[in-house]
């Protein structure tokens, strides 16, 4: 181990211990929890020692967020700025329909900004900057459009926030498609940031009217996976934008990190740019252990430096392969995604094939005609649950097209998965209409007892 490592695994570990003393003392869910296992905040001395605790599942949260805050009154002395509480973030992944929310205390918030100078440092922000913020404006403060927003701040440079998402007649403050596209427009945005699929209608919707964007250069998007084909994409219309050396920079981030993992530059694996703040592990969801570094497991988050709401050995809810090796390209320490994380459940059988959806989601986003998809599962009778399944792929595509795709798209998915779909075609915004939904939903199981 290096002398930079040593020192980072000191540190990780002090702050470590400091969060599982508060936790054991003064967080009712891991009170209980330190209780049930029969284990005390003493026996979590080291990063190694966090296996004795039992994993902490999305269930447990969304039961009852108020128990994963640290309660001041149960631990005095900590300073103004670790009690003070100065936002809320919610989540969007429910299993519900109602986000969860996310408390940050003002100590909190200053270490998120910290955090979100530091991810934009590595990614390549610089003075002159402009960044157009793509998320939606949503009913609650969601996790993304509030880290753009602080990492404007931090970074000291303009932003605009296009405000787009679903309208309402009492509340006219969010804008259309094309009134986004004028936004950023105007701004002269270098920097356009959002959900990646809603990115690529802007950029195509700019091109579609004659629209120019003067000085875009990079695409940063979080919030859904970036395939090869669009990250292309991407880097195909900020050079028709002008740009001489475009940059796109696709985040693993979620709401419980309050940031997320980054890229140094586009040929990079995002990775944990700031390991003091949490830890990552892969794990085995039945027992709890750590998997071998660089195999795929589910993913557990530890928060080392929080006072609001606080996690430990929280499983975020996707499969992934980490390693813990500096960057080859820059050289800093911190978990390293080296291979693309999945949702969980995301293997599905259908007539006795068991199929990743993921290898047809990325054969459809590179063909640049497919404006929108959606992969369905379900029964040739409905109602019968003894019928066939029937695997369909519905398109948004223009007329032009839809002769072509629905010849081609069925042999191409059978290639790759071993199953042939059916093609149907829908209109624009039958899918996903973004402004009224942040991500597209990519995949429906109808069969019966899914």
């Amino acid at each position: 181990m290096t002398r930079d490592a040593e020192k980072l695994r000191g540190l990780r570990e002090e702050r470590l211990r400091r969060t599982v003393e508060l936790c054991a003392r003064a967080h009712p869910f891991y009170r209980r929890r330190f209780a049930d296992a029969g284990l005390s905040a003493g026996d979590i001395r080291t990063l190694d020692d966090l296996e004795k605790l039992p994993l902490t599942r999305k269930a447990d949260y969304m039961a009852a967020p108020g128990d994963f805050m640290l309660d001041p009154a149960a631990a005095p002395g900590l300073p103004f700025e670790e009690r003070a509480l100065w936002n809320v973030a919610y989540t969007t992944g429910t299993t519900n329909g109602q986000p969860s929310p996310f408390y940050n205390t003002t100590h909190d918030q200053y270490h998120i900004m910290l955090q979100a100078r530091v991810c934009s440092e590595v990614e390549g922000v610089r003075r002159g900057d402009v960044f157009a913020n793509l998320y939606p404006l949503a009913p609650v403060p969601l996790g993304a459009f509030l880290c753009c927003v602080r990492t404007a701040e931090i970074m000291g440079l303009p932003i605009v926030s296009t405000l787009t998402g679903n309208p309402h007649p009492d509340y006219p403050v969010r804008r259309n498609l094309d009134e986004a596209v004028e936004v950023a427009a105007s701004a002269r945005a270098t920097i356009i940031w959002g959900v990646p699929s809603f990115v690529r209608r802007l950029l195509l919707r700019a091109r579609e009217r004659g629209v120019r964007l003067p000085g875009a250069r990079m695409v940063v998007a979080a919030g859904e996976g970036v395939s090869r084909s669009l990250r292309e994409e991407y880097m195909d219309h900020l050079r028709h934008f002008g740009a001489e050396d475009p940059q796109v920079r696709s985040r693993y981030s979620a709401t419980e990190m309050q940031g997320g993992l980054v890229q140094c530059c586009n040929e990079a694996s995002p990775h944990n740019v700031v390991p003091e703040l949490y830890l990552l592990e892969v794990v085995d969801p039945e027992t709890g252990k750590r998997v071998a570094e660089g195999e795929e497991g589910w993913i557990a988050l530890t928060h080392l430096h929080r006072r609001g709401t606080v996690f430990l050995r929280y499983l975020i809810g996707d499969l992934i392969a980490l390693r813990t090796e500096p960057c080859p390209h820059c050289g800093r320490l911190g978990e390293r995604i080296v291979q693309a994380p999945r949702r969980t459940g995301e293997l599905v059988k259908v007539r006795g094939t068991l199929i990743n959806p993921g290898i047809v989601f990325d054969l459809l986003s590179a063909d640049r005609a497919i404006r929108e998809y959606q992969l369905l599962v379900r029964k040739e009778k409905p109602g019968d649950a003894d019928s066939m399944d029937e695997l369909v792929v519905r398109l948004e595509a223009p007329e032009t097209e839809r002769g072509r795709l629905a010849a081609e798209v069925p042999a191409a998915i059978q290639g790759a998965v071993m199953v042939r779909p059916r093609v149907e075609f829908a209109g624009p915004g039958e899918l996903h209409d973004p402004m009224k939904n942040v991500k597209a939903r990519r995949f429906v199981d109808e069969r019966q007892g899914r």
